[in-house]
């Protein structure tokens, strides 16, 4: 038998289960395993793994940061030692963030953590890669982005930082509306501006970049509301 795809080689490692006893804990397929360690875990099944073993997403899809999610009360000790001015070590590639609904500084998440993200579970360090400065209207839960690639040009070049509220209800938006969301089986959340028809049943997404190559408009039924973009902090 050939090696597993690495997503599911990391599965595999940490949690010690034949493919046969995993399928069973995460009440999945025999035959969903089997393609997922030919052509790699699908989204689903990488946020059932998390949930029932507690691993991170970002580590079992990237094999970046640590692989076991921090308990509650190890999360609350590493913020409170960040806002503390702690000098404990940091992960290689991420940043120290102050996170409390109090502080200057919001994090900044990756594409990954965006694209997972939910309002039940709070941000741990291993989603966070960067800090910026807390407008004044971003909720405590509110978080920030990097812009990569072209798409959303020239409002909003690569590496420009967005804000993004996730506290906003889809019925609460309007047309042209700038939006992150999370789309089908990606793994990331991507960066769109939202078109409204007659009804919220007619909802579209579509880059701003009149030159981007990819313009045809996506339908907002195919994806799932992260957030409502309301700023961004550009770096000069």
């Amino acid at each position: 038998m050939s090696d597993p795809h690495p997503t599911m080689a990391r599965v595999f490692e940490q949690t010690g289960l034949e493919p046969s006893a995993l399928a069973l804990r995460i009440n999945a397929s025999p035959q969903n395993i089997t393609n997922w360690s030919k052509r790699g875990i699908s989204k689903k099944g990488a946020m059932d793994v998390s949930n029932e073993f507690g691993l991170n997403l970002g580590w079992i899809l990237t094999g970046e940061g640590v692989a076991k999610k921090p308990t509650h009360s190890e999360l609350m000790h590493q913020i409170k030692n960040i806002e503390n001015g702690s000098n404990n070590p940091t992960p290689q590639g991420t940043t120290n963030a102050r996170m409390s609904s109090g502080s200057t500084m919001v994090p900044i998440l990756s594409w990954v953590a965006a694209g997972s993200w939910s309002n039940t579970e709070p941000v741990t360090m291993d989603d966070v890669i960067g800090e910026a400065p807390r407008p004044p209207n971003l909720s405590k839960l509110g978080f920030a982005l990097r812009v990569q690639g072209r798409s959303m040009m020239p409002e909003f070049k690569p590496d420009d930082v967005i804000y993004v509220e996730p506290q906003t209800g889809l019925f609460a938006l309007k047309d042209s509306d700038l939006v992150v969301v999370q789309c089908n089986d990606d793994t990331d959340a991507t960066f769109k501006q939202l078109v409204i028809g007659e009804t919220y049943e007619d909802m579209y997404l579509k880059p701003l970049n009149p030159d981007w190559h990819e313009q045809k408009m996506l339908p907002m039924g195919e994806c799932n509301l992260v957030g409502k973009v309301v700023g961004k902090y550009a770096e000069y």
